[in-house]
C-alpha cells in the first residue's frame, strides 16, 4: 500500500461519469487521483501534478490522445510516464495506441469490467511485466461496433489525410489563442517541433512587433476573417507569411482556424520588381539629366550657330537686300544679323581706278585702297 501511495494517476476525460468512476476506483486502491477534461489541460498537469500513470479517452476536444502522447513520449522528463487509453471506439477502429505511444488499451464498457481490466493492467505496470499489454485491447470481446461511429472515422480520415497533406499551415486555436492542433506545413512553417507547438500560444512564435500586432489582431476580433501580412508582411525564419484568422463557435466555446502561407516568393518577386524599378528612374533621371545637359550645350552651340540660306532678294544696282518685312539693308549689316562674319572696308583696284583715275598709283594691282574709320579716309596698302 505504501509503494502504491506514492503513484500518482491523472485521469483525462471530457465525461464526468467516467471521471468519477475512475477517480473513485483508484483513490479505494489506494493511488492519488487528479483529473482534467482535455489533452490541453493535460499538459498544463505535467509540471504541476507530475502523474506516474495517465488514463485518457481517446476522442477529447482541444487535444486528442493521440497527440497527447506523442507530445509526452518527445518531452524527456515525461517520457516514463505510463499511458493507458480508454476508448470507446475500439470496436469500430482498431486503435493501434502503440504507434503513437501509449502502453495499453481499455475499451470502454460496463463500470465493473473496466475496473477489472484496469487492475490487470495496474498489476502489470507494478511488477513491470508488460507482455500481456502489447497491443491488446482489454474489454473489445464484449462491445459492437457501430454502423454510425464507423461513418464518422471514414471521413475523419479522409479529412486528416487532406489536413496532412495541404500545402497551406491550419492551426486551431481556442478561446485563449492557444494551439489544440496543427498539420504538418504549419509546424514546417513556425518552425517548430510539434511538442513546442501544441498548448503554445500562438502570437508568441513570432517577436517584436509581428507578435504584438496578431495579439492585438486577435484579442479585437469579432466574428469577420481578418488577414494579416500582405501589406506589412510578417517575418519568421527568413520567411514571409500571410495569416487568414477564421472564428467559429462551438458549444458554446470560442475557436478561430489560423491558416498560413508562405508568400515568400511572391514578395521576394515584388521586391526585386520594386529594386528593378528604382534602378530605372534612376538611370532614367541620370539619363534625363545628361539630356538635358546636352541640350543645354546644343541651344548655346545654336545660339552661336548663324547661318543664311535660300533666296536673297538683293538690289542689282547698290545691292542692298530686303528683307522679311519689305526694308532694304545694307549688304553688310544684313549679312552681319544673321552671321558671325565681320567687315573691314577696303576698295579694289578696280574701283580705286574709277573713283581716283587721277593717281596713276594705282596702275599696281597689289595696292588696296582701306577706309580708316578713325580718320574717315581711304589709305592705299600693298598686299
Amino acid at each position: 500500500m505504501d509503494k502504491l501511495m506514492r503513484k500518482k494517476v491523472l485521469v483525462v476525460d471530457n465525461n464526468k461519469l467516467i471521471v468519477r468512476l475512475l477517480t473513485a476506483f483508484l483513490q479505494q486502491k489506494g493511488y492519488i487521483v487528479s483529473s482534467v477534461e482535455d489533452g490541453w489541460a493535460a499538459l498544463d498537469q505535467l509540471d504541476v501534478f507530475h502523474p506516474d500513470i495517465i488514463l485518457v479517452d481517446l476522442i477529447m476536444p482541444q487535444i486528442n490522445a493521440e497527440k497527447l502522447c506523442r507530445i509526452i513520449r518527445k518531452i524527456p522528463e515525461h517520457r516514463s510516464i505510463f499511458i493507458i487509453i480508454v476508448s470507446a471506439i475500439s470496436a469500430e477502429e482498431k486503435v493501434d495506441f502503440v504507434s503513437f505511444g501509449a502502453n495499453a488499451c481499455i475499451a470502454k464498457g460496463p463500470g465493473k469490467e473496466m475496473c477489472q481490466h484496469l487492475i490487470t493492467i495496474l498489476n502489470s505496470y507494478e511488477n513491470n511485466d508488460f507482455s500481456l499489454l502489447v497491443r491488446k485491447i482489454f474489454g473489445e470481446e464484449n462491445i459492437f461496433a457501430r454502423d454510425i461511429t464507423k461513418e464518422l472515422f471514414a471521413t475523419k480520415k479522409h479529412l486528416e489525410i487532406t489536413l496532412c497533406n495541404m500545402d497551406e499551415g491550419l492551426v486551431e486555436l481556442n478561446s485563449k489563442f492557444h494551439v489544440i492542433f496543427a498539420n504538418p506545413i504549419s509546424l514546417k512553417l513556425l518552425g517548430r517541433v510539434e511538442e513546442n507547438v501544441f498548448s503554445g500560444f500562438f502570437p508568441d512564435f513570432f517577436s517584436g512587433r509581428d507578435r504584438d500586432r496578431i495579439a492585438s489582431m486577435l484579442e479585437n476580433q469579432d466574428k469577420a476573417i481578418i488577414e494579416i501580412g500582405e501589406d506589412e508582411p510578417i517575418l519568421l525564419d527568413n520567411k514571409y507569411l500571410l495569416l487568414k484568422f477564421v472564428p467559429f463557435h462551438d458549444q458554446g466555446s470560442k475557436y478561430s482556424i489560423a491558416m498560413i502561407h508562405d508568400i515568400t516568393r511572391r514578395k521576394q518577386a515584388e521586391l526585386d520588381l520594386i529594386h528593378h524599378k528604382e534602378n530605372l528612374e534612376e538611370m532614367v533621371k541620370d539619363r534625363t539629366v545628361s539630356l538635358e545637359e546636352v541640350n543645354v550645350e546644343l541651344e548655346e552651340a545654336l545660339c552661336k550657330l548663324k547661318t543664311l540660306s535660300g533666296l536673297l532678294p538683293i538690289c542689282a544696282s547698290c545691292k542692298k537686300i530686303r528683307d522679311d518685312q519689305g526694308y532694304w539693308n545694307q549688304i553688310e549689316l544684313f549679312i552681319r544679323e544673321r552671321s558671325f562674319a565681320e567687315f573691314s572696308h577696303s576698295i579694289c583696284p578696280g574701283c580705286a581706278r574709277k573713283l581716283y583715275p587721277d593717281l596713276d598709283i594705282f596702275e599696281d594691282d597689289n595696292l588696296e585702297c582701306q577706309h580708316d574709320k578713325l580718320s574717315n579716309r581711304y589709305i592705299l596698302k600693298k598686299y
